[in-house]
């Protein structure tokens, strides 16, 4: 049985449909249990990894000793040294799969826009891209993020992006049966409203959105997360601190999960914390708790 083999029976075994591009929309009925799937964004230890503390052909092994979550997330941005070293993703792999866990997708960010005015730009842009590709194949994920947050007119780059999101996710599906999403990650991106009718518009199912709790600016955050959702292929549970009780500090996490649950969306969401006052693995686990509660009261 080949990885990909391994995660569809994987999701199948939690009552998850599975689509022919990677992991899609997921969607189930309501009544099936769990109805979200905790993982872990690499970035949560963005200072460890900066300071050579933690290594990220460790980061696996940490994740899974110290919080017992076995789907992994990545961020290119501390590797992108390793692009094209397929050799250091098979032993990646190999650490994650000696774990019996499973790696779902890598944040990338690339020196060229992918919703540049510029169709060289954008062309080089989807070939700065493919080597995360090949390494998302690789490591058995469904999915790489990718930026599309340039400014100019909302309306011409909103052009410009579905140009580049169709051309690179034509080549992530046919040449790595992967998808593409985009997160509210600066720039256009963080209006809920132009990333619904940028997805409008590009009409792929390989190709959606990765709505995250907390990297809206000036904008409504349970608004835009809501109008993601539909096209939500992962979901990113950010966190940076907690107040007494257990609950996040700058997000009603409550109000939150129940806007993605209302979705109908079944599937991964990805916990990174970003505080700095106490260690990564804590900070996981106590929005792990968090997350595990509130889905308890939901039902």
């Amino acid at each position: 049985m080949n990885r990909r083999q391994s995660l569809k029976q994987l999701a199948l075994g939690a009552g998850i449909a599975t689509l022919p591009v990677g992991f899609t929309n997921l969607r189930a009925a309501p009544s099936q249990s769990p109805w979200l799937k905790l993982a872990v964004q690499q970035y949560s230890f963005n200072h460890q990894l900066r300071a050579g503390k933690l290594k990220i052909i460790d980061y696996p092994k940490t994740v899974v000793d110290g919080t017992g979550i076995k789907a992994l997330e990545y961020f290119n941005g501390h590797m992108e040294e390793k692009a094209g070293k397929q050799k250091f993703f098979k032993n990646l792999r190999k650490r994650t799969d000696d774990l019996g866990a499973i790696n779902t997708m890598i944040l990338c960010r690339s020196k060229y826009a992918l919703d540049s005015p510029d169709k060289k730009i954008r062309d080089a842009a989807i070939e700065g891209y493919r080597p995360w590709l090949e390494a998302m194949k690789t490591l058995g994920g469904i999915c790489i993020r990718v930026d599309v947050r340039s400014k100019g007119d909302p309306l011409e780059q909103k052009k410009h992006a579905a140009a580049g999101l169709r051309a690179l996710s034509a080549i992530a599906g046919d040449e790595f049966d992967l998808s593409i999403v985009i997160e509210n990650h600066g720039g256009h991106s963080s209006t809920g409203t132009w990333v619904a009718d940028l997805m409008k518009t590009v009409d792929l199912k390989n190709c959606g959105t990765l709505p995250d709790f907390q990297n809206f600016t000036d904008y409504d955050p349970y608004k835009g997360v809501e109008e993601m959702m539909p096209w939500a292929k992962i979901v990113c549970a950010k966190a940076k601190s907690f107040d007494s009780k257990g609950n996040e500090s700058n997000v009603d996490y409550r109000r939150m999960l129940k806007i993605v649950k209302d979705s109908g969306y079944r599937g991964y969401i990805g916990i990174e914390f970003e505080g700095h006052h106490i260690d990564p693995i804590q900070g996981i686990n106590k929005t792990k708790d968090l997350i595990e509660k509130v889905m308890a009261e939901l039902g």
